[in-house]
């Protein structure tokens, strides 16, 4: 009987990607207790989703070493967020007065993730990443939905790209970092924003992505099915915290454009993010026996963190690291069988 097609999305969120990091560094000791200490993430999934903060992950996860292997463990990941956030997302006064403190331009510099993307992943090629993925952004020029992907960079140059732009591509979320410019190795200019503002859960690009793919016949994936339908699929989905920042009516009702800004870039993103695991959950509903249906959602809860993508702060970043430990705590026995499904599928 063929092995399912193993995929793992990560939701976009900033800072709040301390959440789905710690998180899956827990299932990836799991999966090194149960395998060997080798054992790596990238060694269980198929394909890799990712958007903004979800990019940045997957692209860390498939990175890999002189020897072929994974580069960086899923605890190493998350210590970009943990040892760097700060810097990231640090705003002197300077940055606050040339960005009329951020209402004509962005809040933020990119010079220091341009630099912690660099140290992480270097001069590594899209075509050179361990695993099929899709990292997602939105082209502003060509008013179009990019998606990286590494058999099309395989397959035409035109298509590859340096994984650290791809990363900064992915993260460059409007009003908080300046558009991405960058080039592909063919040297054809992009212009790039946030993966967020379409799709902050990028779950459904992963299965459409993994419709098309014959993981056995041209990936070399043993006993894995060609163009997979939906009962031939695990999809573990995950997000970066699910209480949503209300907005009160009374102030809401008086908005202008510049008031709508950051609410409606939170409420684009989080609606996009739900719309999603619905449309999955229906359709992995179709699914009878004998086939399992085997879609996952997890989405842990952020409290008692700040919910802002960019509060760096280490009292926030201390307590989205507690949160991910409390939803693993919490949910010991699911991740303890997601480690053994990613195992009998590997």
């Amino acid at each position: 009987m063929p092995k399912k097609v193993t995929i793992l999305s990560i939701d976009g969120g900033g800072i709040r990607g301390i959440l789905p990091g710690v998180i899956l560094a827990n299932l990836e000791k799991r999966l090194r207790d149960k395998n060997g200490d080798s054992a790596r993430l990238s060694d269980f999934f198929d394909l890799i989703a990712g958007t903004s903060t979800g990019g940045i992950l997957s692209c860390i996860y498939l990175a890999p070493d002189s020897s072929g292997r994974p580069k960086f463990t899923a605890q190493q990941a998350v210590d970009l967020y943990l040892e760097r956030g700060q810097e990231i997302f640090d705003v002197t006064f300077w940055q606050k007065f040339r960005s009329g403190f951020s209402l004509t331009d962005e809040k933020y510099s990119a010079q220091n993730l341009e630099e912690s993307l660099l140290d992480y992943l270097g001069d590594l090629k899209l075509s050179q990443l361990l695993k099929p993925c899709i990292v997602t952004s939105y082209e502003i020029f060509r008013r179009k939905s990019v998606f990286f992907n590494k058999v099309d960079a395989v397959d035409n140059e035109i298509n590859d790209f340096y994984v650290r732009d791809i990363a900064r591509a992915t993260s460059a979320a409007p009003t908080y970092f300046e558009t991405a410019r960058i080039k592909s190795l063919y040297g054809t200019p992009y212009y790039l924003i946030d993966g967020g503002v379409f799709a902050n859960n990028p779950a459904m690009c992963a299965y459409a992505e993994a419709r098309t793919l014959d993981f056995a016949s041209k990936l070399g994936h043993t006993g894995k099915v060609d163009k997979p339908e939906a009962k031939d699929m695990v999809i573990i989905s995950i997000g970066t915290g699910s209480e949503a920042t209300p907005y009160d009516y009374n102030q809401a009702k008086d908005w202008g454009a510049v008031g709508w800004i950051l609410p409606l870039i939170d409420i684009l993103m989080s609606g996009n993010a739900e719309t999603i695991d619905y449309q999955l959950k229906q359709m992995f509903k179709t699914i009878t026996t004998p086939d399992q249906p085997d879609y996952y959602r997890l989405e842990p809860s952020r409290e008692p963190a700040d919910g802002n993508m960019d509060n760096a702060t280490t009292k926030n970043m201390d307590a989205l690291r507690e949160a991910g430990m409390r939803f693993v705590s919490e949910n010991d026995n699911l991740l303890d069988q997601l480690s053994d499904i990613l195992i009998a599928n590997k």
